[in-house]
């Protein structure tokens, strides 16, 4: 998937990951954080929602969004395995951490902890829960 402006083409085949945006709105992004606007015209644009993998031609290119027209029948993203959210015991042990050590020692364990809530907030997200 090419995801560079410059590199991005009218009529360019490309495939995308859809997820929720403002209001009832299904929305994509490309790599470099611009969003991507699905052509309302599209025959397939009713047949869109959240959490879907869909092949589109690239229609308009500007430098804070691409809209594309999807051209085939979007299809659900098979998850093979999502890990489970038990590590609140790791979590609880890093906060312990945190505060029983000194300023410079605590961002190693913050970091770490940001992962994981990252990790969680991704898998919520494509098990449809956010």
């Amino acid at each position: 998937m090419t995801e560079n402006l410059e590199e991005l083409v009218l009529g360019e085949r490309i495939t995308v990951h859809t997820m929720p945006g403002r209001g009832n709105q299904v929305i994509s992004r490309l790599q470099d954080g611009r969003i991507i606007l699905f052509d309302q015209n599209s025959q397939y644009f009713e047949l869109l929602a959240p959490g879907q993998v869909v092949e589109c031609h690239v229609v308009n290119v500007q430098e804070n969004y691409v809209i594309v027209s999807p051209i085939s029948k979007p299809e659900s993203i098979q998850i093979s395995s999502i890990p489970e959210l038990e590590v609140d015991t790791v979590v609880e042990e890093l906060e312990k951490l945190i505060k029983g050590v000194s300023k410079n020692a605590k961002v190693i364990p913050r970091a770490l902890l940001r992962v994981i809530r990252l990790e969680h907030l991704i898998i919520k997200i494509l098990r449809g829960e956010v």
